[in-house]
């Protein structure tokens, strides 16, 4: 025994190598991580067998699902366009032929000549007036029920516009001399008209007026205009309109008072002789145009 540490145990065969040492790069096999990361890597798993094929039954599948679909999809369209086509009137206006409100009200009873009556009861579709039916078509008569209930059908006269009313002749009027105002030394009397015929008229604007005496002759001038505008008066038979007359009371130069006054309508040749009393003084005598009512223009 020395004072160095014994040496590992030299092999038998005086290599002068230990026998339990592998060397510095001896190392274990498998042990190295970057062997392992070169190895080559293993073969892939096949695909087991029929795979593919189910897959291509699958895809063929979807597209003749697809395939149904758009056909299903054309088909709704096509049926729309047709139903819509049937449905349009065939007068070509594009009015929609709707379903009957009530199908008792639509159906009839077949009769032995092969045409349609209608349910009794079934009401009138034109308020009691008659219609013409059109040849080749089921002509609908109302039972005694709906003819019962139905409007009455007598036609009304629609009111006459000032428009299309003709002018009041002098045969057609009735004149008179109706109330009378004064105010400031001015007297005001109202001549009044009325439609004494059975048919509407109308009248528009100034008469013609003079006074006469009790032989009929006339006494002064005729009366002048007062401007004022005017608009025509529809008169139903019956009805009445209106101007009035200005003079002054006792003022300047008086005429004798009138007996009988003449009238002339607006737009006639002919006129109306009535009874009245008027008296013109100071050369005042004046008339304004009609309007409608009793109580002269403007009303009072």
């Amino acid at each position: 025994m020395t004072g160095f540490p014994d040496g590992p145990e030299l092999p038998p065969d005086g290599s002068g190598t230990p026998a339990d040492s592998g060397g510095p790069d001896r190392r274990d096999e498998g042990s190295d991580p970057v062997e392992r990361l070169l190895r080559s890597p293993g073969g892939y798993l096949a695909a087991p067998p029929g795979t593919f094929e189910r897959v291509r039954r699958r895809a063929a599948r979807r597209r003749r699902a697809r395939a149904l679909a758009g056909g299903t999809a054309a088909a709704a369209v096509i049926a729309g366009a047709l139903f819509l086509t049937g449905v349009i009137a065939p007068g070509g206006d594009g009015t929609v032929v709707g379903p009957p409100a009530d199908r008792s009200l639509a159906s009839g009873v077949p009769t032995p000549s092969g045409r349609p009556t209608p349910t009794p009861g079934t009401p009138s579709a034109t308020g009691g007036q008659s219609t013409h039916t059109p040849a080749g078509r089921p002509s609908a008569t109302p039972s005694s029920g709906a003819a019962s209930s139905a409007p009455d059908a007598t036609p009304t006269t629609p009111p006459t516009s000032a428009d299309t009313a003709p002018m009041c002749t002098a045969a057609q009027l009735s004149a008179g001399l109706g109330g009378s105002d004064a105010g400031a030394g001015n007297l005001y009397r109202y001549l009044v008209i009325t439609n004494k015929s059975a048919t509407t008229c109308r009248v528009a604007g100034y008469p013609g007026l003079s006074l006469l005496d009790a032989n009929g002759r006339q006494i002064g001038q005729p009366a002048t205009r007062d401007a004022r505008t005017y608009a025509a008066v529809v008169l139903q038979p019956g009805a009445a309109a209106s101007d009035t007359i200005h003079t002054v009371n006792q003022q300047g130069t008086c005429l004798a008072a009138s007996a009988q006054l003449r009238m002339y309508p607006p737009g006639s040749k002919a006129s109306l002789t009535f009874d009245g009393q008027v008296t013109v003084c100071d050369d005042t005598f004046e008339i304004t145009p009609f309007v409608a009512g009793r109580t002269g223009n403007p009303p009072s």
